[in-house]
């Protein structure tokens, strides 16, 4: 028989692979309103930062309301040491965590052949977004030290299980990213002479259709449990 937290887990997945991609199509639709995709390179004149900005923050949002009654299960230790993961030394720390990464982002991007010497507001726009898309949602939900632990792949151990929940669904938005960014860049050299080769337009669509796929791929491994569980039952 199903545990009550094995269905509150569940709920937590689908809620939050909902999310994600509710977000992906917000973009999408913004995109097709806009029509001229030029305007995703700039930081100024496009809402795909913010929209996804506000993705992340309302899936942590959810990662905490689903934690809620997990958190009285900690000792007074482990909650001592998760507030001090959010004093504000910490939040500048979390703050500082994210802008080092898409300073890492914009020199792979340079790297991998953005240019140098111009299209600076291009890079940062799409190192700002992968940053959004892999590192932020771990700062938000533990903090910058908690989040630098989970960087070295070492969990905190005030972490609940649906915080850990949380981080296991990010796995899958921020790999798809990476890649579907990396894939991106394909069309790019491709002498084909459309508008939404240039930079970094690939690159964006990429990101946003990977971080799709993976959550996609995260929605099968959930809805294929429940499914073993109802046949599993069925049987009984």
């Amino acid at each position: 028989m199903v545990s009550r937290f094995d269905q509150q887990k569940t709920k937590h997945q689908l809620f939050h692979v909902s999310l994600s991609l509710a977000t992906i199509l917000i973009c999408m639709t913004y995109m097709q309103y806009r029509r001229n995709w030029a305007h995703l390179g700039s930081f100024w004149d496009s809402l795909i930062v913010p929209i996804v900005f506000i993705g992340e923050l309302l899936k942590v949002i959810l990662a905490r309301f689903f934690g809620r009654i997990e958190d009285g299960v900690l000792t007074v230790k482990q909650r001592q040491k998760k507030a001090s993961y959010f004093t504000p030394r910490e939040l500048f720390g979390g703050l500082t965590l994210q802008f080092l990464c898409t300073l890492l982002y914009a020199f792979i991007c340079i790297i991998l052949g953005a240019p140098v010497l111009a299209n600076y507001e291009q890079t940062f726009v799409l190192s700002l977004l992968m940053t959004l898309l892999t590192v932020s949602p771990t700062v938000f939900l533990l903090g910058g030290g908690g989040a630098l632990q989970v960087c070295f792949c070492e969990k905190p151990d005030f972490i609940t299980k649906c915080e850990d929940t949380a981080l296991h669904l990010f796995k899958y938005n921020a790999l798809g990213g990476i890649l579907g960014a990396w894939a991106g860049s394909v069309v790019a050299p491709l002498d084909w002479g459309r508008d939404w080769q240039a930079y970094p337009i690939p690159n964006v669509i990429g990101a946003l259709l990977g971080s799709a796929l993976g959550n996609i791929y995260a929605c099968t491994h959930v809805l294929y449990a429940c499914g073993r569980v109802y046949m599993s039952k069925k049987r009984a």
